[in-house]
């Protein structure tokens, strides 16, 4: 994260400091404003490609990012993390305070605000049987998804399509629970 906001800062000095040249120089003629210009979108487009690589995601959930928001006390988090070689997503979803017993928790396709239908089913991607009874706290799956995790739109894809979506911000986590079939937390990747 360090090194990313030093590129930035980097890339905004020399951006700036290209205005200042271009604002104190009247002989520069309309094809070096062009090559400078070149220049300063090829800075800003190495910065926006390193973005594309990002590997780890952390995400907040709570009823007030479900559509529309639920009353709960309910929070959690979930930590992703894409492998080097993109070839699995690695997951863990904490809970706290969920007090109604969970039916599923999947990653869904959909830009923040509103709905998308699931892509993959985190409890079936799970290392381990999660505790689905009420009252639950603490890690309710954990996991790795590989291709073959992948459903609904995504099913048959390659698990670059669901990186993608990630990087993109358009996966979201949800917990279902007994009390809210649609949903009681929700996170935005």
């Amino acid at each position: 994260m360090i090194k990313l906001l030093l590129k930035l800062t980097g890339c905004i000095c020399l951006l700036m400091a290209l205005g200042l040249s271009l604002s104190g120089c009247s002989n520069q003629t309309l094809a070096d404003l062009q090559e400078e210009e070149t220049l300063a979108t090829t800075l800003i487009a190495k910065q926006s490609k390193s973005k594309k690589g990002k590997l780890n995601f952390t995400t907040h959930l709570s009823g007030d990012n479900e559509v529309p928001a639920k009353e709960t006390k309910a929070t959690g988090q979930v930590i992703v993390r894409v492998s080097k070689d993109e070839s699995s997503v690695y997951f863990k979803l904490i809970v706290a305070n969920v007090q109604t017993n969970i039916s599923g928790s999947h990653f869904h396709m959909a830009p923040a605000g509103t709905n998308g239908g699931v892509v993959v089913n985190l409890l079936n991607a799970s290392d381990f049987t999660p505790q689905t009874e009420a009252p639950v706290n603490g890690v309710l799956a954990e996991g790795t998804i590989t291709e073959s995790n992948l459903a609904g739109d995504f099913a048959g894809n390659p698990l670059s399509d669901l990186i993608s979506a990630i990087r993109a911000g358009n996966i979201y986590i949800n917990v279902h629970t007994d009390k809210y079939g649609s949903g009681e937390l929700r996170g935005q990747l």
